[in-house]
């Protein structure tokens, strides 16, 4: 359920509409709920469209740069680490309610995952071309000060250099 929660949370924040992803259960046993259950879920994506013409996403070339930054945030350490953290408090919470898990994933998981995001995203944007703060602000959807933290830790790094304004990966 937490990972459920995460990927529906994580959609979103990508500007991927949350109920193109669902989570049901069949048995093996239950041949006709499955027939419904796929045939239900085909319908409401074909209602919804192409991905990325839905209502409320991002246009088809953002999601795809979005998507891509999202598996590469999704295999970071820290994220996972986050994940691993909250499924230790529920279980020792005791509390597994839609309520608690859907509150922790936006608390704990969903900042980790979108920090991870941002970064792998901006440096898809750099690879690119060079770019100023607030082009890379207004491409990523974000505000500066989520912008200024990785950008300044790739500057430590020598991964991103600036020059006249202009951030770029450095020169290798």
């Amino acid at each position: 359920m937490i990972v459920a929660e995460t990927a529906r949370q994580f959609l979103a924040d990508c500007g991927v509409n949350p109920e193109r992803m669902t989570l049901e259960w069949a048995s093996a046993a239950e041949a006709p709920r499955f027939v419904e259950l796929i045939t239900g879920y085909v319908s409401s994506i074909k209602e919804k469209g192409p991905l990325g013409e839905a209502e409320g996403e991002a246009d088809a070339e953002t999601l795809k740069r979005r998507l891509a930054a999202a598996v590469k945030a999704a295999q970071a350490r820290k994220p996972r680490t986050v994940l691993g953290n909250l499924a230790k408090k529920l279980h020792k919470d005791g509390d597994y309610s839609k309520e608690a898990i859907a509150k922790g994933v936006s608390a704990k998981i969903l900042p980790a995952l979108r920090a991870e995001r941002i970064k792998e995203e901006m440096l898809m944007l750099l690879e690119e071309s060079p770019m100023s703060l607030d082009e890379l602000c207004s491409a990523l959807s974000c505000e500066k000060e989520e912008v200024e933290k990785p950008l300044a830790q790739l500057q430590k790094k020598g991964v991103v250099e600036e020059k006249d304004g202009k951030f770029a990966l450095a020169k290798k």
